[in-house]
């Protein structure tokens, strides 16, 4: 909620002649215009009714890079199968399945964290940890928004209804991880990626492992990439609490585990592009991404929040690099 500033200015004149100049008139004008143009800008979820806004933050509506980074990995899989209307109808499809399932991830997770959650720094302002929204009405919150994404995911063919299904695992057991393992980026990298399989599936009906799995590896590689990143924002606090991360183990080293993942994450879509037969725009997208990567590492200090947050959400663009890439080597394909 933005909040609106009063500004209050008391003057106290000891002599019975004030001189007030044209110029001093013209800036109080315009500092009274500027203060009644910022007061009429509103954010758009101050319009939303305040009973609601617990439940859009809960779901990180909010924070969109989250959805970007779970709707791209099917948008790519999606797109290797094709530039057709029928295949960005899908991934229309897909984007709205994407919010519903963070949302109802995100929930899952805040439901499973909420005592550490409190503890931290950056998260103990999220509805359930501060109170907002009792367990309760998360779990019904979570049942709504799978229901919904149901109806989203009914909407194709079986394979792709199966594979959804089995996602759930995954979505569930994840918030766990960071209790048991130093590599829950592995698992969210499992969870986030899903769509990668489910996105050339549903545009043909059919399961090619030598596709969409080399497509998978390469968005887990991506995930461990960006999310180790993002968790070098909480290290001191989850040493206090006792959550586990790649940050925490990979510690000094964290740059040169990065550079591999980079590495390893080129190397499956390559092999991905082979089994599609990706033309060269493809392959010239994909050095674009790799010195978008190598910029990355190079550029953000993991020992400073602000820069990991700002790395961590610049993989949105290296996501829409990669989704470019597959369009052009498609319509390169198409004038052949």
């Amino acid at each position: 909620m933005i909040l609106l500033l009063r500004q209050t200015c008391p003057f106290i004149f000891r002599t019975s002649i004030i001189r007030i100049t044209t110029t001093s008139i013209y800036l109080q004008y315009q500092q009274k215009n500027n203060l009644s143009s910022f007061r009429s800008r509103k954010n758009l979820f101050d319009i939303i009714p305040k009973s609601i806004q617990p439940y859009i933050r809960l779901s990180r509506i909010d924070k969109p890079i989250g959805s970007w980074l779970l709707f791209l990995p099917g948008a790519w899989s999606i797109a290797f199968a094709g530039t057709t209307l029928d295949n960005f109808i899908l991934m229309s499809l897909f984007g709205i399945g994407t919010i519903l399932m963070r949302g109802a991830g995100c929930t899952i997770n805040d439901l499973w964290d909420r005592e550490y959650d409190r503890r931290v720094e950056r998260t103990k302002t999220r509805p359930i940890a501060s109170g907002e929204i009792t367990i309760r009405q998360g779990l019904i919150w979570t049942g709504i928004q799978l229901l919904s994404a149901f109806f989203i995911l009914i909407q194709l063919n079986i394979p792709s209804i199966i594979l959804g299904i089995i996602s759930l695992i995954p979505v569930i057991i994840y918030p766990l991880m960071k209790r048991y393992t130093y590599w829950p980026q592995f698992f969210l990298g499992i969870t986030f990626n899903w769509g990668a399989l489910m996105g050339f599936t549903a545009a043909t009906g059919i399961i090619f492992p030598s596709i969409i799995l080399p497509l998978y590896f390469a968005g887990i590689a991506w995930t461990l990439h960006y999310d180790t990143i993002y968790a070098h924002q909480d290290t001191t606090d989850d040493l206090i609490v006792g959550v586990k991360s790649t940050a925490l183990r990979l510690k000094h080293d964290t740059k040169l585990w990065l550079r591999a993942f980079s590495i390893g994450m080129i190397s499956h879509l390559i092999t991905a592009g082979l089994s599609v037969d990706q033309t060269w725009p493809y392959y010239v997208g994909l050095i674009a991404v790799s010195y978008h990567l190598h910029q990355q590492i190079e550029n953000v200090n993991l020992n400073k929040s602000q820069s990991c947050w700002n790395t961590f959400a610049s993989n949105r663009i290296t996501g829409l690099m990669i989704l470019a890439s597959i369009l052009a080597g498609n319509f390169f394909k198409y004038l052949s």
